[in-house]
This record gives C-alpha cells, sequence and structure tokens, in this order.
C-alpha cells in the first residue's frame, strides 16, 4: 500500500476484523509505519465501543423469563448458584453477544451506506458532466449548422504572426465559437475575445489561455442575442480579462 489509505471506511472494516487477505496485510503494514493512520485506527476503536455501548435494549420474551425463573427455583431448593448470580450469568451469555452482534450489524451498515453515498455523490457528478458536455455538444451542433452563421477569419498582427484564428457568431441564437493558434500567454496575463458592434463599446466575448505546450485555444460563449458585429478580435489582457480592451490586438477580423 503506498501512501495513506484511499477510502476512510476501511479503518472501520480493519477494526472489525472485515478486511482480508492481501488487504489486510497491506493495511496491517501501512500501520505499523504510519502515526496518523494508527491514530485513526484507534479512532474507529472508539467509534465501534461507542456503537455496542448504544446498542438498544431488548425485552426478553416472557417463555425465556419464565425458563430463567424456573431455574432460579430450582438452583435455590438445590443450595446452587444465588439468583443475583444466575441472573447475571444468564444475561452475560443471552444479551452480550447479541448486543455485540447488533452493534456489528450497526457499523457495517454504516459503512455500507457512507460508500453508497459516496459513489452517489460520485455518481451525480459523473451525470452532470455528461449533461454539460451533451449541452455544449448540441450548441455546438446548432451553431455550426446553422444557416445564419457567419464566419469570420482572423488575421494576426505583426506581433502575433504567424498566429491564426477564426470565429463562428449567430446573432439569432446569441453565441460565439473562437479556434485559433495561440502560443501560451505569458504569466498572470490572457487571451480575451471581443466582439466590436457596428456602434458602441467593445463586447468581452470570453478569454481562454492555451495549455502550455501547445498552441491553440477553443472558446464557445453565450452572448446577448441580436448584436450585429463589425468585427471581431483578441487582445492580450490582465489575468481575467477586462471590461473593455486595454492590451495589445494580436488578432482581427471584419464581419462581412
Amino acid at each position: 500500500m503506498n501512501g495513506h489509505p484511499i477510502r476512510e471506511e476501511d479503518f472501520d472494516l480493519y477494526a472489525l476484523g472485515a478486511l482480508e487477505g492481501e488487504e489486510k496485510r497491506a493495511f496491517g503494514a501501512h500501520l505499523a509505519a504510519c502515526n496518523e493512520c494508527a491514530r485513526k485506527l484507534e479512532a474507529a476503536h472508539g467509534r465501534l465501543a461507542m456503537l455496542a455501548l448504544a446498542a438498544p435494549p431488548h425485552t426478553p420474551p416472557d417463555r425465556v423469563r419464565e425458563r430463567l425463573l424456573r431455574q432460579v427455583r430450582e438452583e435455590k431448593k438445590q443450595g446452587g448458584a444465588r439468583p443475583a448470580e444466575t441472573l447475571t450469568a444468564w444475561w452475560a451469555t443471552i444479551w452480550a453477544p447479541a448486543a455485540a452482534l447488533l452493534a456489528i450489524a450497526t457499523v457495517f451498515l454504516w459503512v455500507s451506506n457512507n460508500r453508497l453515498n459516496t459513489q452517489l455523490e460520485q455518481l451525480k457528478t459523473l451525470t452532470q458532466e455528461q449533461a454539460d458536455q451533451a449541452k455544449h455538444a448540441r450548441a455546438l451542433l446548432d451553431l455550426v449548422t446553422a444557416g445564419d452563421t457567419m464566419e469570420v477569419h482572423l488575421t494576426p498582427s505583426p506581433a502575433a504572426a504567424p498566429a491564426q484564428g477564426h470565429v463562428l457568431y449567430n446573432a439569432r441564437q446569441g453565441m460565439v465559437m473562437y479556434n485559433g493558434s495561440l502560443p501560451p500567454p505569458p504569466p498572470e496575463k490572457t487571451y480575451q475575445l471581443w466582439l466590436v458592434p457596428v456602434s458602441g463599446s467593445p463586447v468581452s466575448a470570453g478569454v481562454f489561455s492555451p495549455k502550455p505546450g501547445g498552441e491553440g485555444g477553443f472558446m464557445m460563449t453565450p452572448l446577448s442575442p441580436g448584436q450585429t458585429p463589425k468585427a471581431f478580435a483578441v487582445t492580450l489582457e490582465p489575468a481575467g480579462g477586462r471590461p473593455q480592451p486595454t492590451g495589445p490586438m494580436l488578432l482581427v477580423g471584419p464581419a462581412s
């Protein structure tokens, strides 16, 4: 076992003796060399003890009570154990194992419930990611196949050559997509795409930063529908972008 155990519930399973084979041996070897995990195991033993003490009391059936009373009367006649001793022995024999079994069952249910909750959260996250990906794919397909989508080729400024890019924009859908080739920006900088309208100030269409080790960049951003662009441009801005362009213009293309 390399590093710490991945699952926290393994401490409870180990304390119960539920781990077997190589998993149990690896867990024990790790505990011998890791004080932090040894403390977690002590905490697991404490939880088991508390669960055992918390086991709810049970009233014995009437037939068991009658059998006990008969046994007490017989032993009293024969001069055997005193009733209190008999009762204590009977209680230890009958109910202590039952309480222990109940505590073990409670712990197993608790561990299983935690594991199921973890798996459920992971499934929810995966389902949401798949739903987001499907929504993104549908939006991209609608943008690419729509008859009123315009394509704008962006050409580089002398400072950005030989970078290039292109934009797909649909005013009715209010959706813009950028795809291009730019090197990773300097530290604390990012690229920002702008829709330059026929009248008014430029509108930010999102920020992007190509990953280190590879050129490029892809981005799809929703905008307010109905905007008529005069051009699209990419500038270099401080990290997080700016409400209006402040940096050098690296790519630009007329929307005509």
